[in-house]
Formats: structure tokens, sequence, C-alpha cells
């Protein structure tokens, strides 16, 4: 293919780049994303400033697993915001008691407290789990640790970000942590799918370690059971030295793998102590996140302690009650299955040299390749129609659990076409940062 003659440049809209140009001025921070501008969106459809279509093989990160503007929802949220839009700290409202009753019941929990954003859930776990810790467990406020495990993201907050691997840019803001951190006390690293590494910190440490945050499947190995044994080891680690487990289903929950959140395939003996929801489980709509607990740990959370201006508002409760609703009333954790084996085998059908191997769980995939650049190759799906995300060496993909068959064999021809074109282009617009 790398002999084959180039093919004509590819270029972005004058709308695009003036678009883009003025962010760059006005705005930091964020991700690198594929650089278009978008401007509406219904469904598994995405359309920019200049019209064009584009089919969503990325949820928005998870957070659109029912779709863009999903009519179930919406209207609900339209509804409600014709009564009151937001009732907080200040006082009470009706919705709440039921829902939280309901949550707690459907899950399996006594106790829950709701937050805007995955980062502040991640947050608030850890801050249940020190005070179970020093309360209940009798560490001593210095010593007292949470760990997280390497890769996993917990959002970018000054108090989660020292879970997640170490890095330059988070070195530059100082934001190493003596109370939450992914390396143990011995100075070994906790990488993900390492449980020696876990094992060998809680045997030592366990007189100090308050609980261990992490999220169950990343995506990235071979096989799901790769994946499923590790987790389902740091669980019975922490039953074993009474350290507190936590599941942030913040990404992989709300029934994007199949089951509604992803610590379900560790076995039905699996209980975490605390659980984070956000993300899709107001399906988009609206922001806001929930933390389940049992009474071991949420007991100890007392007034003034744990609290958000925009948590448990009446839109966030609505947008959530309606997207359960949905996703069990439409039996969208089955479409999330049938979802991941039809691209699973349409993929490994092709039979690409450039493909190296693709997991799949539910509607959540990874395409891993080989000698191509992950950034250059999804700006030409861009390019070519298909929005997702670049990993350093291929894919992030997320399918809305809505996607019909022919929109998943339309994204993905899109995408094999895609591997065959990449070396028959010079520059791909793009592909570089800046754009």
């Amino acid at each position: 293919m790398g002999s084959a003659p180039l093919l004509e440049p590819l270029k972005l809209s004058q709308a695009t780049i003036s678009l883009l140009d003025k962010e760059s001025k006005y705005c930091v921070g964020g991700f690198r994303p594929t650089p278009a501008m978008l401007a509406r969106a219904e469904g598994c459809k995405l359309w920019d400033v200049d019209g064009k279509a584009y089919l969503d093989f990325i949820s928005m990160f998870s957070a659109a697993n029912l779709g863009h503007n999903p009519p179930q929802v919406v209207s609900k949220v339209i509804e409600q915001m014709g009564k009151v839009c937001l009732v907080n700290l200040a006082g009470h409202h009706a919705l709440w008691p039921s829902f939280a009753e309901m949550m707690c019941n459907r899950f399996g929990y006594d106790r829950i407290i709701s937050m805007t954003s995955g980062t502040e859930a991640a947050d608030t776990a850890c801050k249940l789990a020190r005070k179970w810790g020093i309360k209940s467990k009798g560490i001593t406020a210095e010593e007292c640790l949470v760990l997280g495990v390497g890769s996993c993201y917990h959002g970018l907050g000054s108090s989660v970000w020292p879970l997640m691997d170490p890095s330059p840019t988070r070195k530059d803001y100082g934001l190493g942590s003596s109370m939450v951190t992914n390396v143990s006390p011995s100075g070994e690293s906790l990488a993900y799918l390492d449980l020696p590494a876990m094992q060998r910190c809680l045997e030592q440490f366990h007189d100090r370690i308050a609980g261990v945050i992490i999220e169950c499947f990343h995506g990235t190995s071979r096989t799901v059971d790769e994946e499923r044994i590790y987790a389902r080891g740091v669980y019975d680690l922490c039953q074993q030295y009474n350290v507190l487990f936590i599941a942030d289903e913040v990404r992989q929950g709300a029934g994007k793998t199949g089951k509604f959140l992803s610590y379900e395939y560790l076995g039905d003996d699996c209980k975490p102590d605390i659980v984070t929801m956000g993300k899709s489980i107001t399906a988009g709509v609206y922001p806001q996140s929930f933390i389940l607990g049992t009474n071991k740990v949420m007991s100890l959370v007392g007034q003034f302690e744990m609290a958000s201006t925009f948590g448990n508002t009446p839109l966030g409760i609505v947008a959530a009650q309606a997207t359960i609703e949905t996703i069990e009333k439409e039996n969208l954790l089955d479409r999330a299955l049938e979802l991941g084996k039809k691209w699973k085998d349409i993929v490994e059908g092709w039979n690409h040299p450039k493909v190296n191997y693709v997991f799949v769980m539910g509607a959540d995939s990874n395409l891993f390749l080989h000698d191509t650049d992950g950034a250059r190759f999804a700006a030409l799906c861009m390019h070519k129609g298909v929005f997702c995300h670049p990993r350093p060496d291929g894919l992030r993909l997320s399918f809305p659990l809505i996607m019909t068959d022919e929109e998943l064999e339309a994204g993905a021809a899109i995408i094999r076409e895609a591997l065959d074109e990449v070396d028959q282009y010079q520059a791909i617009p793009g592909e570089v940062f800046p754009y």
C-alpha cells in the first residue's frame, strides 16, 4: 500500500479554520480531539458548521450512550424545566427522596450522594474512604492512603489527578499527593494488570490503606478475561485486607459494556463498597453524578461535609430516571452485546495487515493498529465521515447503544477504507496539534 500513488490533499473548511483559530486564541485546556467543529447532533449522527455529517463512533467519551438528544430523556427534562430547574442546598425538593430510594434498591446500596461531574464523584468517593479509614479502621490522618491504579482515569481535579500515572504535566502543578496515589509506599508503581504489585503493596501496607479506586475494565488487553481476572483479584485482595473497593463506573457504566455496571462482570458475589456513576447516567443531557455506598461508609457522613450546588437537582434526577428506564425498557444491554459482536466480527473479517487486534466489551472498543499513528488515522476517519478519538496506536471507540446495524456497517466501511488509504496521503489536516 505504501507504493500506491498519493491521493489529493484533504482540507479543513474556512469556517472551521476560523473557529479553531479563535479557540486557540481565547481558550486553554481541554483534550486534543480531531478538528471537527460540531454544531448539531441527533441520534448517532453529528453535523459540523458546514453541514457535513459524521457517524458518532465515540459517544462523546461515553457520555452519550443513548445517542444525542434521546427523546425519552429530553422530553422529561423539558417538562421538568416548566416546573422548577433548581432546588438545591437551600431546601428540599420532592423528587430526591423517592429517586434516592429507587437508586439504592435498584443497585443494592444503602445511601446515595449526588454531585455534578465524574471528577467530583471520584473525589467524594476518596473522601468517604479516607474518613472510614481514619474513623473505622483507625489509620492516622497523616498515614491514611487511598490507592489508584495505573492508567485509570478519574478526572483532572487537584485531588484526584494524583491517582493516575505520574506525568510531566502533573508535576508542573506540584500535584503529588500523600493522601491519594497510584504508587505504593514502597515506591513501586501500581500498574493496571500487575496484580502481584497490588498484592505486595496490600500485604505490606494494608494497615494504612483505606481504599482502592479502580476502573475495572480499560479495553486495552487482547481479551476481556485478562482484565476481569485482574480486577477481581484486586477486589479479593481488598476483601482480605479490610480495604474498601471503589468501582469508578463513570465511563464504563450505564449499560455500555452489556451490563449496567461493568463490575458486575467480576461475579455475583462481588459488591464494591462504593460505586461512582456519571456521564451517560443522565444520557449526556444534564451533568450529574452519583455515589452509592454501604452504611458502614455512608453513615460516617455528616452535614456540611459533602454537597454540590447542582447536585441532585430536579433536571438531573429526571434525566437519570428516564435514562435508566430507557436502557431497561429498550433492552439496550442486549443491544450493546449485539453491537460488540458484530463489530468484532467485521474487524476480524477484514484480516487487515494494519490491524493488530481489536478489544470489544459490549459497545466499548479499542482498535489497535500496526505502524499507524492514531492521531493521523483518527483525522482521516473524520475527513471521511466517522467521528472517533485517537489512541497513540489506534482508535478509541464507543458506539451509542441505539446504533443500527446499517450505521455500524457504514462507519466500519469508512474505517476500512481509511486503513487502505492512510499511507497514500502526505499531511492530513488534524493529525498535528495545533491544527
